[in-house]
């Protein structure tokens, strides 16, 4: 979702250690250097972590690691904006992106990411692609692969990949109108055909965005398990953020929580929520093992800046994911 604070390099000191700075109890990786991120979505290659984010100033943030833990900012991808980002961004805004969701797809480097503004339906899931992988930073414009206008059952951003059992591509996308849906993508052009797309949460009260989901095998069954954020972002220390899961054995729903409740009838079971310093968590991906969970939330003795957090994800004898935070 949108950040509402600027310059995001600035709002975390060059060392700053966030598992010291995380709440009692908690166990995250320690992290230095560009450690300020908001929708950081997380993933690793060979030899290098990555992590792609929301900015408004300055196309796809990135920031990268040797080891996950020292970040370093990176150059953002189309740092000038598109032209065809104007129809939904407003009126003196060019290169406002929202939650990338990035990655690699048959050698292929892809990143969707969302072009919107607060609180509108008029939105845009937009596709960049690069021969040979992430790291050869040949991105080339796809153009959108997906728009919401208001009417619409669904809101175009948010947007994040992943591989069925068989090897079918979806897309995961969504926020607060009707909440997340997914659609399978083409295996070509990674976008999605018209229509078939699924409503999988939904919560009329708290509201629902970011999914994110992986698949694991847990006692030879395959489950898919759909990480969302509810509650309100982008408010600083005053965000009520909180992650939470749901787990299905299609990959399309239906979705319960650890209760049994359907995450179509606003279930979720918590994983993260605010603590005394740090409020507001969200904005979560995983590597897609679902071995690595980054996630935001916002430091209340900082002016409310999002800071990222990195944790390793511990699985239950039960077959469900352990709270993070």
């Amino acid at each position: 979702m949108f950040l509402t604070c600027k310059r995001l390099v600035r709002l975390a000191a060059a060392g700053l250690l966030a598992a010291l700075l995380a709440p009692a109890g908690a166990a995250p990786w320690a992290l230095s250097g560009a450690i300020g991120t908001h929708d950081p979505n997380i993933y690793k290659t060979s030899s290098t972590w990555w992590i792609f984010e929301t900015t408004d100033n300055g196309g796809i943030g990135v920031k990268y690691s040797s080891d996950g833990h020292a970040w370093t900012q990176g150059l953002p991808i189309f740092s000038g904006g598109l032209s065809w980002w104007k129809t939904y961004l407003p009126a003196g805004k060019t290169a406002m992106v929202w939650a990338p969701g990035c990655g690699e797809y048959a050698g292929l480097g892809y990143c969707y990411y969302a072009i919107s503004s607060f609180g509108s339906q008029k939105s845009a899931i937009g596709l960049t692609t690069s021969a040979g992988g992430i790291a050869a930073g040949q991105w080339v414009d796809q153009g959108a692969a997906l728009t919401s206008q208001s009417g619409d059952g669904y809101n175009a951003i948010d947007p994040s990949f992943v591989l069925a059992a068989n090897g079918d591509p979806y897309l995961v996308f969504g926020s607060f109108w009707n909440g997340i849906h997914i659609t399978r993508v083409s295996k070509v052009n990674l976008k999605p055909p018209t229509g078939g797309i699924v409503n999988i949460a939904k919560d009329s009260v708290n509201g629902i965005e970011n999914g994110f989901v992986v698949k694991k095998a847990i006692g030879g069954t395959t489950y898919y398990y759909l990480f969302a954020s509810k509650g309100a972002c982008c408010k600083g220390a005053n965000s009520t953020y909180y992650i939470v899961v749901g787990r299905s054995t299609s990959i399309t729903g239906p979705y319960v929580d650890k209760a049994g409740v359907a995450m179509l009838s606003g279930g979720g079971t918590v994983l993260a929520s605010s603590g005394t310093r740090f409020k507001g968590p969200g904005g979560q991906s995983l590597l897609a093992d679902g071995s690595v969970m980054a996630w935001h939330a916002y430091d209340a003795q900082n002016n409310g800046a999002p800071v990222l957090f990195i944790n390793n994800v511990t699985w239950g004898s039960d077959g469900w994911p352990q709270a993070v935070w």
